[in-house]
């Protein structure tokens, strides 16, 4: 009977333990990485490390322009609030409390050249030295749907950045508002 294990099993007297564990090939080898197995798999960690890494100054980018847009709608905000606030019925020679600048908003239909600026903080400044925002005010008198026109007035500000950039590099927003007393 032991003849016939031994020709089915071809293993003679050799327990189940050394049959699982017996080196192929005649000699002991142990489990590491190979050489290829290192290079290729620092590739495709350097491959997600760079792709991870260019992502950066396209995601810095659109944060810095999020933050010029989110600052222009609070710098005309605070503008049309300020126009509001003291205008009187006419519109005529509007103090800005912050900056106590005089603007005609009768006779700004078209500025060529800034009216206000704004520092990088929004904070409204009357010269351009420390500007990081300019501020256009235009106004139409002769507003649709008013019959009178010293009653109301179409106020349109436009906040460019940066301030001291050539028009053509400059990027900037209009806000539009009727502003009007009765």
């Amino acid at each position: 009977m032991k003849n016939v294990m031994t020709l089915c099993c071809r293993h003679g007297s050799a327990s189940r333990r050394e049959i699982l564990y017996r080196p192929q090939g005649g000699g002991y080898r142990r489990a590491a990485f190979s050489l290829l197995e290192v290079v290729i798999a620092l590739g495709v960690i350097t491959v997600g490390i760079v792709g991870v890494l260019a992502v950066f100054p396209t995601a810095l980018h659109t944060a810095h322009s999020a933050q010029d847009e989110t600052r222009a709608a609070h710098i005309a905000q605070s503008v049309f609030g300020s126009l509001v606030a003291g205008a009187p019925s006419r519109f005529n020679a509007v103090l800005l409390p912050p900056t106590s600048l005089s603007i005609d908003l009768t006779g700004s239909s078209s500025p060529t050249s800034p009216t206000l600026y704004a520092d990088n903080d929004g904070s409204l400044i009357p010269n351009s030295t420390n500007a990081a925002y300019a501020i256009f005010i235009y106004t139409n008198n002769s507003v649709p749907g008013f019959s009178e026109p010293a009653t109301a007035n179409l106020v349109t500000v436009r906040v460019a950045w940066p301030a001291n950039a050539p028009v053509a590099n400059q990027t900037f927003r209009d806000y539009v508002r009727i502003i009007s007393k009765y």
